[in-house]
């Protein structure tokens, strides 16, 4: 039987969850602590004023360029949680310090009044004190259309992201991974507040993890490689800029057949959207039914369940925000014998901003992995398990000027697990500073 809170924190987030259709990847296989609420302004808003701010111009072709110093963090044990059998003795804590630095531009080039092309050349060093190892030189590169007309708006985009980051919330370990996704999405205004909207997506996720040895304190990162297609449409309704309400459908497919555990499946799934915004209140619901199958030799588990998130911000004073979240997620395991757990999360932030663009916020969140056992395994194979887990922290944005950001955060996260051996914590300090040359977008699409 689960114990009360386990219980509590379920219950609270399948209610939270009955509310209210996510976006990007079949699933997000990690959710950073105190990141839950995060929103960002929409494409139009970006390049608008990307194209705007971009002073630099060759001809019709706008640029702006970026150099940026990331992800600048110690990390007081790089192998939290590592990978071994039940019962081992942990590791002894390995800290070592990371930074990221990286130069590059971002082009706009106006396509008429109301259409853009966008280029992204983004290269990036990451450097680690200590292992060599993971000293890589990665990139973001891109390139897209978008097009936004009188009743119709356009995008299709093409991205290769190398990066380094954390994949997985059992191991909350930096690595580097390769992401390639080609993306197309259209909308159309059929009546004075009603949208017809359609997607198509397909992401090729690979971890990178060759130059990293065969260190047994390293989980098979490799098992996570996979390609995802997904298919969405359905209709909104948005009378004006603060409500909107849409519902939905969406196909997904998710290929492991490259990998050494198949956990290939696909299934079909009603969404539903829902949000407010004004300046005192702001809220976000969103729902998938997900009803996920295996393909024929997967070891993927049955997954009948409700996902999605719950967002509520209260701005009582204009310095001052409040809010409340909570999100059900499947994340594939990277634990022999299981297939997937699902991740229950409650958390709550308190804000204050400082100056006009400038804020601090504190967190704390809480919730549960609930995992689901292969279905290439008998019941009695491997050990009902379901790990509790707690996250706090602070965070610091300074808008030094219209082309400098400097971003300081600190966060610990705590783990309590269902089985012996696999209880770990992680503190995380890091920070981040940002230039744009030219006034261009701080956002990497």
């Amino acid at each position: 039987m689960p114990c009360p809170t386990r219980a509590k924190i379920r219950t609270l987030a399948i209610l939270a969850l009955l509310a209210a259709a996510p976006a990007g990847a079949q699933f997000s296989q990690y959710t950073a602590p105190g990141t839950l609420l995060d929103r960002g302004t929409s494409k139009k808003e970006q390049l608008e004023k990307a194209a705007e701010n971009a002073r630099f111009r060759l001809g019709p072709f706008r640029v702006a360029p970026w150099v940026a110093i990331r992800d600048a963090a110690y990390v007081s044990d790089v192998f939290a949680g590592s990978f071994g059998d039940e019962g081992t003795e942990a590791p002894d804590e390995e800290a070592d310090f990371t930074i990221t630095a990286g130069a590059g531009v971002q082009g706009y080039l106006p396509i008429g009044p109301k259409a853009f092309f966008t280029v992204d050349v983004l290269p990036q060093y990451v450097y680690w004190q200590k292992q060599e190892e993971r000293r890589r030189l990665n990139g973001y590169y891109g390139a897209g259309v978008f097009g936004f007309f009188n009743r119709l708006n356009l995008q299709a985009t093409a991205k290769r992201a190398e990066e380094q980051a954390i994949v997985t919330p059992e191991f909350e370990q930096r690595i580097h991974t390769r992401q390639d996704l080609l993306d197309g999405v259209a909308e159309l205004r059929v009546g004075r507040a009603v949208y017809l909207f359609a997607s198509a997506s397909s992401l090729t996720f690979e971890p990178l993890v060759e130059d990293l040895g065969d260190d047994p304190r390293l989980p098979p990162f490799g098992d996570l490689d996979r390609e995802e297609r997904v298919l969405r449409g359905g209709v909104e309704y948005r009378p004006d800029d603060r409500y909107r309400v849409a519902v939905g459908v969406e196909r997904s497919e998710a290929d492991f057949t490259g990998t050494a555990r198949n956990r290939s499946n696909s299934g079909t799934s009603p969404l539903l959207e829902a949000s407010y915004e004004s300046d005192r209140l702001r809220f976000l619901a969103t729902v998938a039914r997900r009803s996920l199958e295996p393909e024929a030799g997967s070891e993927f588990a049955p997954f009948d369940e409700t996902t999605g998130q719950l967002r509520l911000t209260l701005i009582p004073r204009w310095r001052l925000s409040y809010s409340v979240y909570a999100s059900r997620d499947l994340t594939y395991s990277l634990e022999q014998g299981y297939s997937h757990f699902t991740v229950d999360r409650l958390g709550g932030s308190i804000g204050a901003k400082i100056g006009r663009s400038s804020s601090v916020e504190v967190f704390f969140e809480s919730g549960v992995h609930d995992y689901a056992a292969s279905s290439a395994v008998s019941a009695p194979a491997v050990p009902v398990r379901e790990d509790d887990f707690q996250a706090y922290g602070t965070a610091l944005r300074l808008q030094l000027s219209d082309r400098l950001r400097l971003n300081v955060g600190v966060h610990r996260t705590e783990l309590d697990s269902g089985v012996a051996g696999f209880d770990r914590s992680l503190t995380v300090v890091q920070s981040s500073l940002e230039f744009s040359a030219f006034g261009g977008a701080f956002t990497i699409r």
